[in-house]
């Protein structure tokens, strides 16, 4: 079983959208013990079910249209309701521990969805600003949660507020 998992999603050649596979790729060869196992890609899909049902903690990580460009939101989330009919190649996180539930029996205890505000998701693979400054608070952030430091039931940490 994996101590930890951190699912992180986004089009890398999409701007401000590739900042969860850039942390992931920064965390998997420069932070992450061999207990924390970490996948990457365009969009969650339900085949991550299984891996999830293995995991005690799961971080998921993703770029967000809705939040202010670089502010850092993390929430504990549950298990959601399963989509009536079919599933597509693409859920979300509740939708995922929900599936992980009922093909496997178990969802983590531990569940927890990061994500960081974006600005522009234009064809582009650099990052804006604010992004790029709220990196490191992302970091800090995922390292406090795998080490048991922050367990928030709901933390909102904005970039200018750490200016």
């Amino acid at each position: 079983m994996n101590r930890a998992l951190i699912l992180a999603c986004g089009n890398v050649i999409r701007g401000d959208d590739g900042v969860a596979p850039f942390i992931a790729r920064y965390l998997a060869s420069n932070f992450c013990d061999p207990q924390t196992e970490i996948h990457s890609s365009q969009q969650w899909t339900p085949e991550l079910a299984e891996i999830i049902s293995q995991s005690e903690m799961v971080i998921f990580l993703d770029a967000s249209a809705a939040l202010p460009p670089g502010e850092v939101q993390t929430q504990r989330i549950a298990a959601g309701a399963l989509p009536a009919g079919r599933l597509t190649h693409s859920v979300n996180p509740g939708e995922l521990l929900a599936l992980a539930e009922r093909l496997y029996g178990r969802v983590p205890e531990t569940v927890f969805l990061l994500t960081i505000g974006g600005q522009s998701f234009e064809l582009e693979e650099k990052f804006s600003e604010p992004v790029r400054l709220a990196i490191p608070a992302v970091i800090t952030q995922i390292k406090a949660l795998l080490s048991g430091v922050s367990q928030p039931e709901l933390l909102i940490r904005s970039q200018s507020a750490n200016s």
